[in-house]
Formats: structure tokens, sequence, C-alpha cells
């Protein structure tokens, strides 16, 4: 894991002022090391700069820019390949000579001997940039679900890093706020892809290439990954037998490392199967639980110490009170890269795991995607159901109905469901209702709307809504993928990459292993989510023998933080200043904003913390990279 950045430019005398500031600006993602070149391209520069956090290989042999030695290739990559020793001796057998014992380098051979044809055999997660030195091409490539970021500008110059600070600190790219970006960070509290909160900003597609000619010229981008279609012939026995075999060989191969590694703890499923299947396959793992002192309600302490000691892991509880709060938020939106309402939770653990001497954790994530874990999987099509005999009354009619429905329950509550109500009714419409954020109501509120962005009534990209290939007749597949690409593409694996290598450590993702993702695709909804059947059925039915009573009883969690009472204790000042900023910064009304706010002050135990905390951190961030007079939206 590591940080790249680059800068294709005509403007030699800029470069490699440019390229350093982009090095230190990343220098929290690598403090094992870093290094700098440029080298001609067209009639001008390429420049490429990595920092490195030094996991497989730690020796200098694994340091980038890495060349190759007899083509004079080279390449920046942050990620891992997991199934990097397959593919060195495959290599090896055709005369590559390796100096070490890197994926990093088996990845520079692999690109010489076979090209951008191996990005599609690679098993891991990462974004590369590769120089074909003879041919004078660029190569930006990232992983199927973008585990890994990646971001560029383009204008004048190719500019492209791992974080969007990067990119800023180059002085390279225009700093105009994207109103589409703020848009979909509002609407669902992440930014929504390709867009970032700078206009001339967008992250790189995930699962895709892209070659860039030195004459100027700018291929399309390649899609070399796509998610299998359901196959009708599976059955519930094989399935579950490949699901366990599956699991197991990915977290095998997720446990390759040379540094000190642990894993993520909760009480919930994913991470006690992760657990369990690391524990047959490494003796001593450490793992970690955040709990909190002063929130007993919300604590899974208990839970996940009992797990660590069925499996006889060496585990570590980081206790937070409310007094250690007030530190660690503002230790967060310090370090942020973009606004998010996500990302607390990883900040908080990986610093904890961090000084406690590890550098690699795997965490559970991909579970409830995958395999059916979130509550949208039985919402999104009950909701469809339920909308088909209303479908043909007029939009305003129909929240009419849900506003009298839902007489006597929260704000929050009836303005989700009155925009539900008034949506399309189509899966894509009514999945991106149920994970909205903001309604469209409150959006116009703050001066926003879809159509004056050139975006969707969903706030998208229209471009992404029209590249999406659903499966109507199968709703848990259609939910599944839209789960992987927006909820979990645009917030959680953005989020958890940015948070944790804020403190310099790497956290895998075994459940979203190209094998995984492969074999959970061909999975049809009745063998998926059986009529009946529980959530995760076939992570239940696969791994019966390591899930005591107690765990499958459990109500779904994960590592939740209690902001929404800190913010009215502790955080209080913060939330103000923030709120403040972002009233005063001209991006949104004012009198929007104090509307979000009354509306938590009043419900402060509902979901309307979540609204009024992304204003806060929409404002602190603001405060952080620009005075409020400097902020001016894109024309």
């Amino acid at each position: 894991m590591c940080g790249i950045a680059g800068i294709v430019s005509q403007d030699r005398p800029t470069v490699a002022g440019a390229l350093h500031r982009m090095v230190q600006a990343q220098r929290h993602r690598g403090p094992d090391g870093s290094g700098e070149s440029i080298m001609p391209f067209g009639s001008g520069v390429l420049a490429l700069g990595h920092t490195r956090l030094a996991v497989i290989d730690v020796s200098p042999a694994g340091a980038q820019p890495m060349v190759h030695p007899e083509t004079g290739d080279r390449l920046v990559f942050n990620g891992e390949i997991y199934n990097h020793g397959q593919l060195r001796r495959e290599l090896a057998a055709r005369g590559c000579a390796f100096r070490g014992t890197s994926d990093s380098e088996t990845l520079l051979h692999a690109l010489v001997e076979w090209g951008p044809d191996c990005i599609a055999r690679l098993e891991g997660m990462f974004a590369f940039a590769f120089h074909r030195a003879a041919t004078g091409e660029l190569l930006l490539a990232r992983d199927p679900l973008g585990i890994k970021p990646l971001y560029m500008a383009y204008d004048r110059d190719l500019i492209f890093a791992s974080e969007v600070r990067a990119i800023l600190r180059s002085g390279l790219a225009p700093q105009e706020m994207s109103v589409r970006g703020l848009a979909g960070l509002l609407s669902y509290g992440a930014m929504q892809h390709p867009f970032t909160l700078f206009e001339a900003i967008r992250s790189f597609p995930a699962g895709c290439w892209q070659r860039f000619h030195a004459d100027g010229r700018i291929d399309d981008p390649i899609h070399y990954w796509s998610p299998p279609r359901p196959d009708p012939a599976l059955g519930m026995e094989a399935t579950i037998a490949a699901v366990r075999q599956t699991v197991d060989a990915a977290v095998r191969d997720h446990l390759v490392s040379d540094v000190p590694l642990g894993l993520f703890l909760s009480s919930g499923l994913d991470s006690s199967i992760v657990a369990g299947t690391a524990s047959r396959h490494v003796r001593d793992l450490r793992s970690f639980t955040v709990g909190f002192a002063d929130n007993p309600d919300m604590n899974e302490l208990a839970l996940a110490s009992r797990t660590a000691e069925f499996f006889g892991l060496q585990h570590t509880e980081c206790l937070i009170n409310g007094g250690d709060a007030l530190d660690a938020v503002t230790s967060w939106l310090d370090a942020l890269d973009q606004p998010s309402i996500d990302g607390l939770n990883v900040y908080v653990i990986s610093k904890a795991a961090r000084a406690h001497g590890i550098k690699v954790a795997l965490s559970g994530q991909g579970g409830d995607e995958l395999f059916g874990g979130y509550s949208t999987f039985r919402d999104v099509p009950m909701l469809q159901r339920m909308m088909r005999p209303v479908s043909a009354l007029p939009p305003g009619l129909r929240r009419r109905l849900a506003d009298i429905a839902t007489i006597g329950r929260s704000a929050s509550t009836r303005a989700k469901a009155s925009a539900i109500a008034g949506c399309d009714g189509d899966l894509v419409s009514l999945y991106m209702q149920r994970r909205r954020l903001m309604t469209p109501a409150q959006l116009r509120r703050l001066g926003l709307n879809h159509v004056a962005a050139g975006l969707t009534a969903d706030f998208h990209d229209p471009h992404e809504i029209d590249a999406l290939s659903i499966e109507e007749n199968d709703p848990a597949w259609t939910v599944s993928l839209l789960e992987s690409r927006f909820y979990l593409g645009n917030m959680l694996l953005r989020d958890g990459d940015a948070n944790s290598m804020a403190h310099g450590f790497e956290v895998r993702v075994p459940f979203l292993d190209r094998r995984l993702l492969d074999l959970t695709g061909s999975i049809p909804a009745h063998i998926r989510l059986p009529a009946g059947g529980s959530p995760k059925h076939l992570l239940r039915a696969a791994f019966a023998d390591i899930l005591r009573p107690e765990l499958l009883s459990q109500p779904k969690s994960g590592f939740a933080l209690p902001i929404g009472r800190w913010m009215t204790g502790p955080l209080l000042d913060v939330c103000r200043s923030g709120i403040e900023s972002l009233k005063e910064c001209g991006l949104l009304a004012p009198a929007g904003v104090d509307a979000i706010w009354d509306i938590f002050a009043a419900e402060p135990e509902t979901p309307a913390w979540s609204r009024a905390f992304l204003c806060v951190v929409i404002g602190q961030y603001l405060q952080r990279v620009c005075e409020p007079a400097d902020v001016r939206l894109a024309s």
C-alpha cells in the first residue's frame, strides 16, 4: 500500500516542484520511503512519484518508481496483488529475472511481457501507472471495485494521484468547487463517482484501464471486468460448498505479509468469519475492537472478546469516551482528503492498531454487499411491490398519501417516506431513495436542483446510471450490484482507504477478492436469499461450525460511533463552527443549513444527526482547504 502521483505536461520547469509537492502531500500513505522520476514524454515530460508503505519485500528492491532493467519501462503501484506468486512463476518460466520478491516487481514484469492483457488476471486491490518507454504510452488502471483510489485532473496537463489533496497541492489544477460533487455529497453522505468537490478533479473508473499517448491522443477507458450474470443452474449445496472454499482461499491469500498483521473484529458475522478462517492459517493473530466507556448500549466489546477467545486471538480493546471525542474528531477532520459522513470509525481503529505495531489488518467489509446483509435487500423489492398498485397516481398524490400514512412519526421518517413515494418506482430509483441521506425537498431548500446541475433525479451522473445493467427479474442480484457500486464503492471503500492510510495503515478486504466477486455474481436470488431464510443465508450455512449461536442471533452491527450524542456534548462547539462556516461560504442557502441543524436539535436520537453532521464536516473541511471568501463554484 502506497501513494502514487504523476504529471504529463509541456511546462517542464514547473513539473519537478509540482511532483515533489504531490509526493509530500501523501507521505502519510507511505512513511517507509519515497521516490520521484521525470522522463521525456513526446514534446513534454512525464513525472512519476511514489510514497512507500513496505509490506511485501521491505528491502530496497521494492522501492518505486520501479524501472525495468532491460526496457526502461516504469511503474508506480499502490495495492497488493495476492496471486503474484503464481504470475511470478509463469514469468520466470519465460526467462524473467527478478531482483527482489515484491508484487510490484511481478506486476512490472507482467506488464512488460503481456501488456494490459495481464490486468484481467490480477487478483488484488490496485491502482497503478505504467510507462512503456518504447511506444511512449502511459497506462492507468484500477481494480474491479475501486478498493484502491485513483484521481485525475486533465486540462492542459494530466495530473493523477491516490488522493485529491495531492492534486490540489500540485498547483496545476483549478480549485473551483463542483456543484455536482456537492449535490452528490449532500444526497448520499459521500462523493459520488466520478465527481469530487472540485470541478477539475475526477475519480478514475473502477474495473478499467486507459492509455495516454505521448502525441496527446487519449484512448477511451477499457472495462476489463464486469460481474457475471446469475446462473439458474446453480444448486444450494454446491453453492454453499463453493462459498466456504472460496472464502477460505481468499482469507488465506490476504494473510501474506512481511510485516505484523491483524484484523478488525466486531460482533458481526463477517468479521467473525474472517477471524475464524484466518486463525486456521496463522498463529498469534492480533484483533482489535472499538468500544465506548460512556455509551455501553453501543458496545460490541463483550461479544467481540468472546469471539477472539474462541479463535485464540490476541485481542485489544480500544476504548473511547466522551472526553476523547473532541481530540479524535479534530484530528480526523485535519486528516480528511474529502468530506464524508463516514470514516471516523476506521480512522480511530487504524490509529489504535498502528500504535500497537500492526501495519496491516483484515476487515469483514464486503460480506453485506455480496451475501445480502443489508435491509435494502428486503426493503427495495418490498417497496417495489407496494408501489405497483399506486404507480398510476401522480407523484404529488403519492407523496400526500405517504404523509398521511406516517402521521405521528419523526420528521426524518416522514421526509424519507414522502421522497420514496414520489420516485419512479423502479429498482434503481427505490434503491437510491432508500440510501439517500437528504431528500429532494431538503436539497431544494439548500439551493440545489438536479436539472440545473445536469444530474439525474437521484443526483447522479447520467452516464453512470445509463451504464447500469441490472436484472429486473433478480432484485437480489440488482441490489447487490447497486450496493457494491454506490454505497461500497463511493463511500465505504474510499473512506476506508483514506482514513486507514492517514496512519500509514493497510486494510485488506478478503470478501472482495476477485474469485468471490465472480462466484457471488453468478448466484441467483433463490440461492443467495431463499424465501423465509435469514440475511446472509449462504455465509451462515457455509460457516455454521464457527458461528456461535449468540452471534447468529445478534442484530446487524458494525464499528458504529455515538456521533449524534457527541454532537450535543463534547463536539458542540466544533459543530457550531462548522455550520457557521458552511453558511458563510456561499455554496448553500443558509436557511436550508439552519433547517437541517434545527431538526437535529429537536430530534437528536433520530437519523437527523447524520445530515447535520455532514454539514458540520463540509464546513470544517472548507476551513482547512481555503478561506470562506475564496470559495467559488465552477461556472
